[in-house]
């Protein structure tokens, strides 16, 4: 069994996510992988699950430089869903920028866990792993 039923891949980098995806199967992070190329289609997808009264993903890796909606505009709208649905979701930024500034910006949304300079790695993960709150 996995540590999380699902988590969700937002990133519109090809090989960030076949390389994130290999890590986490690896580690046996999930049961279900999801993967979005962008914002809008991200959205899109997620709601739809909500539509069809499915979980949304325990953990989401989230890219901020995307074309169409980034990562800030994607927290934005998806902050506003309702908070029984989204509320055990914990979002991680995966980003290649090291800036202080959007590392500050993350921690201005609840949902966001924490700021992760691509790529993913085991100890990453590791440390997401060992930070799961027993329910």
């Amino acid at each position: 069994m996995s540590i999380f039923s699902s988590c969700c891949i937002i990133d519109d980098d090809e090989f960030f996510s076949i390389s994130s995806k290999n890590i986490l199967k690896h580690h046996n992070f999930s049961d279900n992988i999801l993967y979005y190329t962008g914002g809008q289609e991200a959205l899109d997808g997620l709601i739809g699950l909500l539509v069809e009264n499915i979980k949304l993903p325990d953990v989401i890796f989230l890219d901020l430089n995307m074309p169409n909606r980034d990562g800030w505009s994607f927290l934005e709208e998806f902050k506003d869903l309702p908070e029984d649905k989204i509320g055990h979701i914990k979002i991680y930024i995966t980003s290649s920028f090291i800036s202080p500034k959007y590392m500050e910006k993350a921690k201005d949304y609840k949902l966001v866990k924490d700021y992760i300079v691509k790529p993913l790695t085991e100890s990453a993960i590791k440390k997401i792993i060992d930070s799961k709150e027993v329910i």
